[in-house]
């Protein structure tokens, strides 16, 4: 197994005292700004290759790192027992996610993560062999960590606990090869093993960031320390909505300045997406008189408005799921591609200042919102009881993995996330032991449950499909289909069409206008 090491010097807790509280872990940048970071990294990854081949500087620099549990399926969740997982499902993505990312002259590295015990010489010359020229390739094999299982007070679980594997502490592992790795790239791209990441959502992502930077900085630089919506319109609301929750804000947010703490809190968001496969026969989601998908959930409440095909664009297929794979269709339509994890009930809008625009603003706890205008503003669900979820697990979103820049991981490290986002994972914010599950599991670690639970963090989605289309990752094990209820499934473009309903009502609401 590869060996990670890295100095503890820089971040232990220091004592002032014996018995006193330890002070503040250091900083791993304390003297470093990064205020322009963002631009410079995305002049890296979008120059041409005239420019690369000319500018005196070292190209843009990407560690693709990919987490596997194991190297053949097992047969749960919808797989075939013994199936070659990593030939015939993870090696394709990768392939294809690194060959989008080197032809745009992206100098780029692989690190794999693997639960499984070893990986033989002749399959690890089988992942070189298959990637471009020039890609460096790194493996953690028998990655998984050992852990004592403990109460939820910490006390061992049993008398005679004896350590075990923490099959779920895998998803954690990533985290050390980013702090090994920090200095050595610019980029970071971190997911599971069945997502596919290509190099559109990477520039998607960081121009997005960008725009929300360049917006954070002019809030800083205003009298008043916010940035505006330019040409915003007259809102003629005498009453504001007031928080139900622990928000510190109202549901009914649309073109509201933000500060420049908020606009520090706001991130490109990702959704997951499956390609409807019938190949096998007839499909759960495509049967009987009224389908599944034609009837998706709310659409009573909040229907989709498709108009915005015609005015917008529609969602592209392609950005996010056209591979060549043996697992997944081919050719897949604008009408193929479904979402599951989260639906418009969780789910607001708001027209953000600058080149953000308009967005739709993905579930976060209720005391890290920052606001938007949430569908059922209004008494949109005709139940005055219903109450804007929050941190409903089946609502929440989760995307898989996360990417960010150095400066991204270490605003996360030193400032976002209590307790840090690199180890050492100790101290109280962890409960001295972040292997506990009430940590979190998978999805925590490799989900981006602690980003945007813990660390504070809104995502957002751009309402217009160009953008949207690349925020879309491709989930191509394309198994819940096959595993989850119909009920939870409705197509991306419909999706995306609820959200043009919930900002005509945001408009309307500027105007007094009430939900009918």
């Amino acid at each position: 197994p590869k060996v990670i090491v890295f100095s503890h010097a820089e971040d232990q807790e220091q004592v002032t005292a014996e018995g006193t509280e330890p002070m503040m872990r250091r900083r791993l940048s304390d003297d470093v700004n990064h205020d322009m970071d963002l631009e410079h990294v995305l002049h890296l990854a979008t120059r041409t290759a005239e420019d690369i081949f000319t500018e005196d500087s070292s190209p843009f620099r990407v560690l693709f790192i990919v987490t596997t549990l194991s190297e053949y399926d097992k047969g749960t969740r919808g797989t075939v027992n013994g199936a070659d997982r990593l030939k015939d499902l993870v090696l394709p993505l990768l392939v294809d996610g690194v060959e989008s990312m080197v032809h745009r002259g992206w100098s780029v590295d692989v690190y794999l993560v693997c639960g499984f015990e070893e990986l033989k010489e002749s399959r690890r010359q089988m992942i070189q062999d298959a990637l471009p020229t020039g890609v460096g390739l790194e493996v953690w094999d028998d990655a998984i960590p050992y852990y004592y299982v403990k109460k939820f007070n910490q006390q061992l679980k049993r008398p005679d606990q004896t350590i075990e594997f923490a099959p779920h502490g895998l998803s954690r592992q990533h985290r050390f090869v980013v702090r090994d790795k920090l200095m050595e790239y610019d980029f970071f791209v971190a997911f599971e093993d069945d997502i596919r990441v290509t190099a559109d959502h990477v520039v998607n992502f960081l121009e997005m960031s960008t725009q929300i930077d360049r917006m954070r900085r002019a809030a800083e630089h205003s009298p008043d320390g916010k940035a505006r919506v330019e040409d915003a319109l007259e809102d003629s609301r005498t009453v504001r909505g007031k928080s139900m929750d622990k928000a510190t804000v109202g549901n009914d947010l649309v073109q509201d300045p933000m500060t420049a703490d908020e606009l520090r809190r706001l991130w490109p968001g990702f959704i997951r997406a499956e390609v409807v496969d019938n190949r096998g026969g007839p499909h759960q989601l495509l049967e009987g008189s009224l389908p599944a998908l034609d009837n998706f959930k709310w659409k009573q409440f909040v229907p989709a408005s498709m108009e915005y095909e015609q005015s917008f664009g529609t969602v592209d297929p392609n950005v996010c799921c056209d591979l060549d794979s043996p697992r997944t269709p081919p050719n897949p339509t604008k009408d193929d591609l479904v979402l599951w994890e989260t639906d418009i009930s969780a789910t607001g809008v708001r027209h953000y200042p600058g080149e953000i625009g308009w967005a739709a603003a993905m579930p976060v706890e209720d005391k890290a919102d920052v606001g938007s205008y949430w569908s059922g503003e209004g008494n949109a669900y005709n139940d005055p009881s219903f109450k804007r979820p929050r941190r409903v697990d089946a609502l929440l979103g989760q995307q898989a993995g996360w990417m960010a820049t150095r400066s991204q991981v270490l605003y996360f490290h030193d400032h976002a996330c209590p307790g840090g986002f690199l180890p050492h994972f100790d101290g109280k914010d962890w409960y001295s032991d972040s292997l506990q599950t009430r940590n979190g599991a998978v999805e925590f670690w490799s989900g981006g449950y602690q980003l945007f639970g813990r660390c504070r963090l809104n995502r957002i989605l751009s309402l217009d499909p160009k953008r949207f289309s690349r925020q879309i990752l491709y989930h191509s094990s394309n198994n819940k289909q096959k595993t989850k209820t119909r009920d939870k499934f409705i197509r991306l473009s419909h999706f995306l069409g609820q959200l043009y309903t919930v900002k005509e009502r945001a408009l309307k609401s500027l105007q007094g206008e009430t939900i009918q």
